[in-house]
Formats: structure tokens, C-alpha cells, sequence
């Protein structure tokens, strides 16, 4: 799986980027993280937010996830 997080570098960016290098880790998710800071990537994608989360390149969440919890959701509902 991989999971890419894009945004522009912010504060909100950099946690959503630490938040999801934490879950995976915890939760022994085999995973690859990938961090864009292009927000050019964002436009290309059609997608109109930031952070934006992608699993296997398909827009899952834009915006900080409430929790770990939440975000551990998330990965597991769009897993293979």
C-alpha cells in the first residue's frame, strides 16, 4: 500500500505527514509514506484542499483527520 499525503508544507501538513508515519507504525501497517510538498499535485488531481490524503493514489480524506483513530479508519476502509 501507499499512502501519499500532499500540501503545501504547512503546520497542518507536517502533522497530517507525522500522524500517519505514527499509525502506520504502531499498527505495523505495511505501508509506504510519501510526502508532497507541490501544491501544483493538488491542482493536477482535481482535488481542491489541503493536506490531502491518497491511498494507491485515490483521494481518501482532504483535511486533518479528528484522531489516530480516525485515521486508522480510514486506512484500513481503502486498504487491499
Amino acid at each position: 500500500m501507499k499512502i501519499t499525503i500532499i500540501g503545501s508544507g504547512c503546520p497542518t501538513c507536517e502533522s497530517l505527514h507525522k500522524m500517519v508515519q505514527g499509525v502506520v507504525k504502531e499498527n505495523n501497517i505495511k505501508a509506504e509514506v510519501e510526502y508532497i510538498k507541490d501544491t501544483n499535485e493538488l491542482i493536477k488531481r482535481g482535488i481542491m484542499g489541503s493536506p490531502a490524503l491518497l491511498i494507491d493514489d485515490k483521494p481518501v480524506k482532504v483535511g486533518m483527520p479528528k484522531s489516530k483513530e480516525e485515521l486508522l479508519q480510514i486506512i484500513n476502509k481503502n486498504s487491499k
